[in-house]
């Protein structure tokens, strides 16, 4: 079932609206028009008791301009290297909106942009948006992304996009997860089907070579508590924000999961990317959407997508679509319980 109401609106005035998709056991999650953001998801917990997974805003004026909290980042998610690519036979120069990169898109981030809604299903809403090409990339593509939310505890995000010519494209959603109740989120487990890191090159970004997670803090394959790990990394870096290169696409089996020993809830992560970045933000300085101000730690990031700057790596799957070649992926975030 899928419920339709005002969120809020726009400092131009634009109406902002928010969907709310549930399943035949009450849970539901929330889909705003806005950055196309996932506005929560209400689970159980071990109990039964219905709680929230992922952080978002209070209000459309706490998203707008300033937060990616849980929003689509488009066209192209996380960082190309000095802002630099070759396309359709030109060396393209992009904004540099994190020097010495282009992050997130720039100017053109559809985490700022107001997308039209249509419920396309009995539990599928499904948002739009046309990106002119604004940040350099002087193009135009047709962006749909839809949001399922099923009898099988699962929000499936469904990218569709279509470029005029030849562009990049690596769309994500920049979800803050936290499956326990949103305390420190160190004391999360976290297993990853992942043997190896995108190196980082010195823009920061990987420009070429993997290394192995063995023996290092960065392993997950057998599943760790974070602060377990954290604690191992090297003086002065407490926080996560890296490119795992996943072990192959196999469709039953998660690329990540997320367990809190508190709740009991469990995420799991599935996706036909290449790529999952783990990010551990170190704090906020504005509220949740219950209006709490956020501890340090609050949650956790897995963000699915290409290898970040694989447009100049060629050793990566490759991000780049040619004239009317629509990108379609989906990433999957199951909620189950264990004891």
């Amino acid at each position: 079932m899928i419920t339709e109401r005002v969120f809020g609106a726009l400092s131009d005035g634009r109406e902002v609206r928010l969907y709310r998709i549930e399943n035949s056991f009450g849970e539901y999650a929330e889909i705003c028009c806005y950055g196309a953001v996932i506005q929560s998801v209400f689970v159980p917990d071990r109990n039964g008791r219905l709680q929230n997974a992922v952080l978002s805003c209070p209000a459309v004026s706490d998203m707008e301009k300033r937060s990616f909290k849980a929003a689509t980042i488009g066209r192209v998610g996380n960082r190309i290297a000095y802002g630099r690519c070759r396309l359709h036979g030109e060396d393209v120069q992009l904004e540099i909106s994190e020097k010495p990169n282009l992050l997130h898109s720039g100017s053109s981030n559809w985490a700022y942009k107001l997308f039209s809604g249509e419920i396309t299903g009995e539990n599928t809403v499904t948002l739009r948006h046309t990106d002119m090409g604004e940040c350099g990339f002087n193009d135009r593509v047709e962006a749909a992304v839809s949001f399922t939310f099923d009898d099988r505890h699962t929000l499936t995000i469904r990218y569709e996009v279509t470029p005029e010519r030849e562009t990049v494209l690596s769309p994500v959603n920049h979800a803050y997860f936290n499956p326990g109740d949103f305390s420190d989120a160190r004391e999360l487990e976290l297993t990853l089907r992942a043997s190896a890191l995108a190196a980082r090159g010195p823009s920061g970004t990987p420009e070429g070579g993997l290394i192995s997670v063995d023996g290092t803090p960065f392993d997950f394959r057998a599943g760790k508590r974070l602060r377990d790990n954290m604690k191992k990394l090297p003086l002065r870096r407490r926080f996560y924000d890296d490119f795992y290169v996943l072990d192959g696409a196999e469709a039953d089996l998660p690329v990540a999961s997320l367990y809190s020993p508190k709740t009991g809830r469990v995420i799991n992560a599935f996706t036909d990317m290449q790529c999952a970045i783990i990010y551990t933000p170190v704090g906020y300085n504005y509220p949740d959407a219950s209006g709490v101000k956020l501890p340090p730690y609050p949650a956790v990031c897995i963000e699915c997508q290409f290898v970040p700057n694989a447009v100049n790596v060629p050793e990566f799957r490759s991000p780049v679509f040619g004239a009317g070649e629509k990108l379609v992926s989906e990433t999957a975030y199951e909620f189950t319980v264990r004891d």
